[in-house]
């Protein structure tokens, strides 16, 4: 009986609670400051020598340490296509020179250590996490790969085998319902969005069999040697240690690399992105659609960043209280998400998409919804608190996750330097952010957003979305643009 009442009393202040909302909006809670100021990378930079840049971090929450390594290069600087995968791929599986690879793997295996080699068109990413007991020889194991990496013939046969045998994610992905329902769909539109968007393009080039048939050790060598120097390279170290010792350890191990000269930036290759929209279907047996539709985005300067981050905050910035999100999920129940992805590169051109997903019969209007807010965006003024909530958001939030722990900080500051060799963009954000305006909004929709050269990817039951019909909405999916296969 007392477990009833109990239950009884909870609801009551559920309800209670429930019926109490406070509706103030957060401008007029006299909420304090935070308080948090960017922290001092010049308390934790190490520069070597030989032009190699380190930042070194102190974390004691966890007993772990955690290296990341930078190097400014990626698939875009390939002269050779595939060097550049092969690179990654020899990082991953090749080990180092005087070293089986066998004996490497052994090696990692031991330490129980989390290692991965990512890699972009602009940077190449290696990073190791480990008990803190083993941080010392994970650094000298992450030294080996970065001095005297090793590669043969085996890492250019397994790219060889991995691409005659890639398989369409969409096709196998399971999950809670099966393949039917897997969001893993989203990101094959994703990933066919971006292959029709930089086709042709350095930053979009995708290596098959022919061409690592075509790529000689010597190839994946040069662009090792090449690119692979000190000054190319930022290191991020973090963990349960005493920092000076790790700055002597990180000493200790790359101090006698040798420095070689940083290899010219190639100059951005422009793209020529379609003007005209289109639609690219991808039929699939699926029981809900997945839909992307975008545009290329220039080199964003720093100046112009905070404002389009803001703007997209409003638009569709990846959280609840979207215009987006609002308009398709909150009133109608069309979708769960509905967002806007600013995908911004350093030196060539980015990405602007949108990405949602529903039933055949909700595409069409989800579409006409998304176009209709993107461009009330770029016709008026967003509201004074919708600013005031994004920029506070943006300045006191997202800014501040990138120093909320010891490898944040580190990173943040990593790659800072990689790309403009100083802290001054970090050090002006918050002020930046907090001197926009609406206008400034504005003027960042209209200079970077544009509706009228968007591509649409639609994939899923393609057939049933475009003879489908729901009791809203005037717009069909063929009024976007031309109806082209996609391959």
């Amino acid at each position: 009986m007392k477990r009833k009442s109990l239950i009884i009393y909870i609801l009551l202040m559920v309800t209670v609670s429930v019926g109490a909302q406070d509706y103030t909006h957060p401008r007029d809670m006299g909420l304090p400051k935070s308080g948090f100021e960017r922290p001092n990378p010049n308390d934790y930079r190490l520069t070597l020598e030989n032009g190699l840049v380190a930042y070194v971090v102190e974390d004691h929450r966890v007993p772990l340490a955690t290296i990341t390594a930078f190097i400014g290069a990626g698939t875009a600087a390939d002269k050779k296509p595939g060097a550049a995968e092969a690179l990654a791929q020899g990082l991953r599986s090749g080990g180092i020179s005087g070293m089986d690879a066998k004996d490497f793997k052994v090696r990692l295996r031991n330490m129980v250590a989390d290692f991965r080699v990512a890699m972009g068109p602009e940077i190449t990413t290696i990073r190791l996490n480990v008990p803190v007991e083993d941080g010392w020889q994970a650094l000298e194991l992450l030294a080996g790969l970065l001095k005297k990496g090793r590669f043969n013939q085996s890492t250019i046969d397994d790219l060889i085998k991995s691409a005659k045998t890639k398989a369409n994610p969409s096709e196998s992905a399971t999950g809670e319902s099966g393949p039917v329902l897997y969001e893993g769909s989203l990101t094959t539109a994703v990933e066919r969005f971006k292959a029709l968007l930089f086709a042709g393009h350095p930053y979009g080039q995708a290596p098959g069999k022919e061409d690592y048939k075509k790529l000689k050790i010597g190839d994946i060598e040069s662009f090792y040697s090449t690119h692979v120097v000190p000054g190319n390279s930022v290191i991020a170290l973090s963990g349960d240690f005493d920092a000076e010792l790790a700055k002597n350890k990180l000493a200790e191990n790359f101090a006698d690399w040798q420095s070689r000269p940083v290899p010219a930036r190639k100059e951005p290759v422009e793209l020529k992105a379609p003007t005209e929209r289109r639609v690219y279907t991808y039929p699939s047996d699926k029981l809900q659609a997945w839909i992307v539709m975008g545009h290329e985005l220039p080199v964003v300067p720093p100046e112009d960043q905070v404002a389009l981050q803001v703007m997209n905050y409003i638009l569709g910035g990846g959280h609840f209280d979207t215009r987006l999100f609002r308009e398709t999920r909150d009133k109608r129940g069309l979708t769960n998400d509905d967002s806007g992805f600013l995908e911004l590169n350093w030196y060539g051109p980015g990405s602007y998409t949108f990405r949602t997903y529903g039933r055949p019969e909700v595409i069409h209007l989800l579409a006409e919804l998304t176009l209709k807010e993107i461009h009330r965006i770029r016709a008026e003024l967003v509201s004074e608190q919708e600013l005031f909530v994004a920029k506070n958001a943006l300045a006191e939030g997202v800014f501040q996750m990138g120093f909320e722990n010891g490898h944040a900080t580190a990173l943040t500051f990593a790659e800072e330097w990689l790309r403009f060799g100083n802290h001054e963009a970090s050090a002006s954000y918050v002020k930046r952010v907090q001197e926009l305006t609406v206008e400034d909004v504005l003027a960042a929709a209209k200079k970077y957003l544009h509706p009228e050269r968007m591509q649409m990817v639609l994939m899923g039951p393609v057939k049933k979305v475009l003879s489908s019909s729901y009791p809203e909405g005037d717009f069909r999916v063929q009024q976007f643009g031309e109806m082209v296969a996609g391959k």
